[in-house]
């Protein structure tokens, strides 16, 4: 039986935000971590305290510590940050922090970048919030364009892009190679989709993969201890002959005081299932 491979698995530092970055390039490596997904969070890259020269630097440890960033994802979830809002102000300057993403990505050499779009206020028109992300999408894919990097789209059933039905709908309307699709298996549990089936109907537009456990309410935990079928999922990853990456998105601050066990955790339940 055909399985993912173990270079698909990413590091992360998701968890590590009560760390210094260089606490954090010193666990990769006790980790045997050569290939992450960088978190845009404090103290480690938080987009408005990087300048220029700063996200150069970053870049500059990560290479020396030998680690390849395969995706840059920014802090989008504890911020006021939405393509979907009907407020100009919070719009715009939403949009600018998702092309500045766009630009450290670029310059940290990740060739994909994660987002979710944000949500509007609680009442207002859903379609309405989509229309408004679909028209966000177009700037910011042609900035992915030009800096080189593609989007890789996360559907949360928060935002305006609830579904991974939702994903290709923008997908399909924008129609540019810079945006892709990615899949989170919370996001999943939270539309009510199966992974089988989008896995299916997506095919080689999913280049990455939030690949965590949850019980219930509590969400984005160590794979192997919930209750989502990720062996399964595992399986039919490799039948299906999966690709891309995944990434044990320990998100919160659940595991910060345990934030390397944690993680060890998440990659040994990973990489025994993988050859």
């Amino acid at each position: 039986m055909a399985k993912i491979k173990k270079e698909q698995i990413l590091g992360t530092n998701f968890s590590y935000s009560d760390h210094r970055l260089s606490y954090w390039l010193e666990s990769m490596k006790r980790l045997d971590v050569t290939r992450v997904e960088f978190y845009g969070i404090a103290p480690h890259c938080y987009l408005y305290d990087v300048t220029p020269q700063r996200a150069w630097s970053i870049a500059r440890q990560l290479k020396e510590n030998g680690l390849e960033v395969c995706v840059f994802t920014a802090e989008q979830c504890n911020y006021p940050v939405s393509t979907a809002i009907n407020d100009y102000r919070v719009r715009e300057r939403s949009l600018e922090y998702y092309e500045r993403a766009l630009d450290v990505a670029s310059v940290l050499g990740a060739p994909y970048m994660q987002m979710v779009t944000g949500g509007g206020y609680i009442g207002d028109d859903p379609e309405e919030d989509f229309q408004r992300t679909v028209d966000a999408m177009y700037r910011i894919v042609r900035h992915a364009e030009k800096v080189g990097v593609t989007i890789v789209l996360e559907s949360d059933p928060t935002t305006s892009v609830k579904s991974m039905a939702d994903v290709e709908r923008v997908m399909n309307i924008i129609g540019s190679p810079n945006l892709e699709a990615l899949i989170d298996t919370n996001g999943l549990m939270g539309s009510g989709e199966d992974f089988e089936e989008v896995l299916k109907k997506m095919g080689s537009h999913v280049k990455h993969m939030h690949f965590i456990d949850a019980i219930g309410p509590q969400h984005c935990l160590i794979p192997g201890t919930g209750e989502l079928p990720l062996e399964k999922d595992l399986e039919i990853m490799g039948r299906y002959g999966y690709t891309g990456t995944l990434t044990p998105e320990l998100w919160g601050t659940r595991y910060n005081s345990w934030c390397e066990e944690a993680m060890r955790q998440s990659l040994e339940y990973l990489r025994s299932r993988a050859e």
